[in-house]
């Protein structure tokens, strides 16, 4: 019976046996075919490519005014801001083209394989991709924000030189200053402070917004705003960020995400072909934890300890969930008749 079988899987793959040239040509189409792909997704990415930088930068925004600071980025050559454009919507147009591309490898490869392998790998592949999609997003929209006001709050370690009552100070400066009281301020015009910025605007306006930190005027129909910071807050060190560095950190922190999300995959491929067991696994689990923060340090660009456990908690989570799936893999193997 087993030498049947053999057999047949055998015949399988000598049905589907090509030459050494219609192998090369085969290849060369899909990967015609997949750049085609990619092509096509970079070209959608560079319709919407305004949005996919919005929703990259606002995490950024958002820490930097919550923390006082003018939420800007700086170009700091003539071309980045053009390159990093471009950059972007390159790999989010890879992102959106790999299932496409894997598709593609896929149908090269498959005809090498038994069809149990492609029963297996045809399982696998889409929720691979998904996990990875989840992992990046879980990066940007829950972890980036606390991740970034973090690191810009880091600047405050950096404090202002003491002015008041320091002989060093007065010793260096050429001039002595004299001090002003209340008094000595001249009257002007009071400024609203408000929580929202007017809906309608009037020549000559001006306002304090409390919640984004911004004064404004408004001139000749235009609104001008400058972000402010308050004076007892001031820092000797104001965080500025380049566009490439910023979005080179958030696409790095991205990809470290993805590959963290694969680890339910990684485990329940191992039980299903038999490489480990559930049991096994279960009992290498405090290694497996160390592994896993490991891991996590070695995927994450920053030496934060935050950000590490951002990575390495949902990983283990997800370690647990694998191996409860490949437990119920077992136990299916095991009711199945010889």
């Amino acid at each position: 019976m087993a030498d049947a079988s053999s057999k047949d899987r055998h015949d399988i793959i000598e049905e589907s046996r090509m030459s050494f040239g219609d192998h090369l040509e085969e290849l060369r189409r899909r990967i015609i075919l997949g750049l085609v792909g990619l092509v096509i997704a970079t070209l959608v990415c560079l319709k919407f490519g305004d949005h996919i930088i919005s929703v990259l930068t606002t995490p950024y925004f958002v820490a930097m005014q919550e923390e006082g600071f003018d939420p800007r980025l700086v170009q700091l050559n003539p071309t980045e801001s053009f390159i990093e454009y471009f950059k972007i919507c390159l790999q989010f147009g890879l992102v959106i083209a790999a299932p496409w591309a894997l598709y593609q490898i896929w149908q090269f490869i498959a005809v090498g394989l038994y069809p149990h392998e492609r029963k297996l790998i045809s399982r696998f592949a889409p929720i691979s991709i998904g996990l990875f999609v989840v992992g990046a997003s879980f990066m940007i929209t829950i972890v980036l924000v606390g991740l970034m006001k973090f690191l810009i709050g880091v600047s405050s370690w950096f404090p202002l030189p003491n002015t008041s009552d320091n002989p060093l100070y007065e010793f260096l400066r050429s001039k002595p200053v004299a001090s002003s009281t209340a008094a000595d301020m001249p009257s002007g015009p009071t400024i609203a402070i408000v929580d929202r910025d007017p809906a309608d605007l009037v020549h000559g306006q001006a306002w304090f917004n409390r919640q984004s930190h911004e004064l404004s005027i408004v001139a000749d129909g235009k609104r001008y705003s400058v972000s402010m910071q308050p004076a007892a807050g001031r820092q000797f060190v104001t965080p500025l960020f380049s566009i490439s560095e910023y979005l080179g950190f958030v696409t790095d922190l991205s990809l470290a995400f993805g590959l963290g999300f694969q680890i339910p995959i990684v485990v329940v491929f191992l039980i299903a072909v038999n490489i480990l067991t559930a049991a096994a696994l279960s009992a290498a689990r405090k290694y497996i934890v160390l592994g896993v923060f490991i891991l996590a340090a070695i995927l994450t660009p920053t030496p934060d300890i935050s950000t590490m456990l951002l990575l390495a908690i949902p990983m283990l989570a997800l370690f647990e969930i694998g191996l409860f799936i490949g437990k119920g893999i077992e136990r299916r193997k095991a009711s199945e008749p010889a």
